[in-house]
């Protein structure tokens, strides 16, 4: 039987974040979910993680494969830490790409309020322009891609990028979900990483039970891109062990 693997991108991209490395992913039936608003129609109303990880349920249930490969990047992380609570014995691998299981603490609610309130009152063009390039390792020299992505997150609706902040700040924490997982779990961060500081990589890598751990110097918060060729290794080696 073929098996099933569910890609979830992260906040302020869509699916194609996944293109550089599909390589990786040969083998599988690949099912890409996208996050409200980012390569979708723009949301008209807010959303929980719970909610969201519901739907997505929902929506591979018609494909009746009896358990699936999870993997996320950053909130799409996040996403498939729900599912994993929600259904898991669904979940055959887990995959945590510059991710992690911590709730946000008071200061990350308050910065996520601000950018919520910023975006309501004045648009989202400057959180764009100032995200995106701040999730590279400072001295990333790749304007190219960059500029794409920041055009990228500028046609997204503003209901994308306040939805998918507020679904983010009111998320709870999974360590004990991770803790409760006999699955083999990927986990891929950056030494640069701003977003997901390899502290908390390291850390989240102590609670399941077959954790697997790559941290890539000079990369930060998007290994995808910053270092495609690794990254395709890493998955493929990785998947490439599973029965």
């Amino acid at each position: 039987m073929v098996k099933t693997i569910v890609l979830i991108h992260g906040y302020g991209f869509d699916h194609r974040i996944w293109y550089p490395v599909e390589l990786a992913f040969e083998s599988f039936r690949v099912v890409y979910l996208s996050l409200p608003g980012f390569g979708t129609d723009d949301p008209d109303s807010s959303y929980s993680i719970a909610s969201l990880a519901k739907k997505y349920w929902s929506e591979i249930d018609p494909i009746k494969s009896p358990v699936v490969h999870l993997a996320g990047h950053s909130m799409g992380g996040y996403v498939c830490m729900e599912m994993a609570a929600q259904q898991p014995s669904r979940v055959a691998s887990l995959g945590l790409i510059h991710s992690h299981v911590f709730e946000d603490s008071a200061e990350k609610k308050m910065q996520r309020t601000a950018i919520i309130d910023h975006i309501i009152n004045y648009g989202h063009d400057a959180v764009v322009r100032k995200m995106i390039p701040s999730l590279f390792a400072e001295g990333t020299n790749a304007p190219e891609i960059i500029d794409a992505l920041v055009l990228r997150g500028l046609a997204y609706g503003a209901n994308a990028w306040a939805y998918g902040a507020q679904a983010m700040r009111d998320r709870r924490d999974y360590s004990d979900v991770l803790k409760a997982l006999d699955v083999p779990v990927l986990m891929i961060g950056g030494e640069k990483d701003n977003a997901v500081p390899k502290e908390w990589i390291i850390k989240q890598a102590s609670f399941p039970a077959h954790a697997r751990l790559h941290l890539y110097p000079g990369v930060g918060h998007m290994a995808m891109y910053e270092n495609c060729a690794r990254m395709i290794c890493d998955l493929a080696d990785f998947y490439a062990r599973l029965k």
